[in-house]
């Protein structure tokens, strides 16, 4: 009996969608699952889509995709209670076509790639929430939902980090399950939540705030300084053509038992004296969260197996170095090589895990895995509970007692940075420097 497809792919957002684009136009018959009702709908809308890998299958994707604005600047820094500090990076080549990085809502950018992935003669099926991989002995061959078996021998999961497929399987084991429930679940010191809100403005209103004009945009990241201890998390706030993207990533383990809800983390960060004046008069479209990939550590533990490949969020492909954050790229990317390896695999007719292994050696060549590898080391440092805390303190201290007139008349940096350490700091001199040389280090 054959299967029902040459391929099937499990999740349509731009790791799926890119890979069924690719499939497509190699020729492979080709069926793309979708869980919502249909693309885009139940993605968390927003963000920011850096660089150029959907280039390859789909050169014109900058004049044709419902792209938000193109970013002109990035601002990166802290907030305290009251205060806020941050650099800003402005580039005039970001300015100019090809664009370096776009303001993005998923929900029409993942509909328009869907579309796409049909055009190139892909099967769409929309609101089939997949239950679980269809096995043949130990072999991969299609997917299950609701007792109905589709079949193929090759499946590329691109479900999201919280995948359904691939939880409690050899791909991802996952951690020990919790006592009350016995369900297998994510490591929570690896897995972040993300909580977004998007708010409707009047354009104008916007450009003038922000100091743009026609499609610039700008993207701001902020360290949230002022939570209870031990509590850390993110904010950012993204121009779009007529909203706002605004939301919290807060690493979940340093949730737990704190009492604090990520509803009560992105009410604080709108209403900080630095945020707030950018909001007004702003309304409140669409609220969405979800689970994200704390990088490398959050990778599956295996990207391959008989029949089945892993990309996107679901192989924890969400990049983050403190303040370079990049997912759409990588999932972009990490669909289209596990489509090589599938199209490779199906001309072959050979779909066993050591002829899916060359998927590793792309993953590898295509700088995917060494930019993770290489920033493995920033975990440490990027979830230190300190940098919400004592630095961020640290940070905006010295500029406020650098910049305020006291009598005496002004001191000097040195002076002032000394001073802002020993009434910030709560860690000795010599663990303070080794932490700062680390993350210079990691940097």
């Amino acid at each position: 009996m054959g299967d029902d497809f040459d391929a099937i792919v499990v999740g349509a957002g731009f790791a799926g969608c890119a890979a069924a684009i690719r499939l497509a136009k190699g020729g492979a018959n080709t069926l793309l699952l979708e869980r919502g009702v249909e693309p885009g709908v139940k993605n968390l809308s927003g963000g920011i889509l850096w660089g150029h890998d959907l280039d390859p299958i789909l050169p014109k994707w900058q004049e044709e995709m419902p792209l938000e604005r193109h970013i002109i600047s990035k601002r990166f820094g802290f907030l305290t209670p009251d205060r806020a500090l941050s650099f800003e990076y402005r580039d005039e080549s970001w300015d100019r076509p090809p664009y370096n990085a776009h303001s993005v809502l998923r929900a029409r950018t993942d509909a328009w790639l869907a579309k796409k992935a049909e055009e190139a003669g892909a099967t769409l099926v929309s609101a089939v929430p997949v239950d679980k991989l269809h096995r043949e002995g130990e072999k991969v061959r299609g997917v299950v939902q609701s007792g109905e078996v589709m079949t193929a021998p090759i499946t590329i999961v691109t479900d999201g980090y919280n995948s359904r497929t691939t939880l409690g399987t050899s791909l991802r084991k996952g951690a020990p399950p919790r006592a009350n429930t016995g369900q297998l679940r994510l490591s929570e010191d690896h897995t972040e939540v993300g909580v977004k809100e998007v708010f409707k403005i009047d354009p104008q209103v916007l450009e003038d705030r922000f100091g743009v004009e026609g499609l610039q945009g700008r993207a701001q990241e902020w360290v949230l300084g002022f939570l209870p201890p031990g509590i850390m998390a993110g904010g950012f706030l993204y121009t779009n053509r007529d909203t706002l993207s605004l939301g919290i990533i807060a690493q979940l383990g340093s949730l737990k038992g704190r009492g604090v809800a990520t509803h009560e983390i992105i009410e604080k960060f709108k209403l900080h004296p630095a945020i707030e004046p950018l909001l007004r008069g702003a309304e409140m479209v669409e609220y969405g969260a979800k689970l994200i990939p704390d990088g490398y550590a959050a990778r599956p533990d295996r990207f391959w197996d008989d029949g089945v490949l892993v990309a996107g969020d679901a192989g924890g492909f969400v990049f983050s170095n403190g303040i370079v954050i990049q997912g759409m790229s990588y999932a972009a990317r990490s669909g289209i090589l596990a489509a090589d390896t599938a199209l490779e695999a199906i001309q072959a007719k050979d779909f066993s895990s050591v002829k899916l292994a060359s998927y590793g050696e792309r993953l590898n060549s295509s700088h995917v895995l060494p930019d993770f590898q290489r920033f493995a080391g920033m975990d440490p440092v990027k979830w230190n509970p300190r940098i919400y805390r004592e630095y961020a303190q640290l940070a905006t201290g010295l500029f406020h007692d650098w910049m305020t007139p006291r009598p005496g008349g002004p001191r000097g940096l040195l002076s002032t940075a000394l001073g802002s350490a020993r009434g910030a700091m709560k860690l000795g001199i010599a663990d303070s420097i080794r932490e700062l040389s680390l993350a210079a280090r990691e940097m």
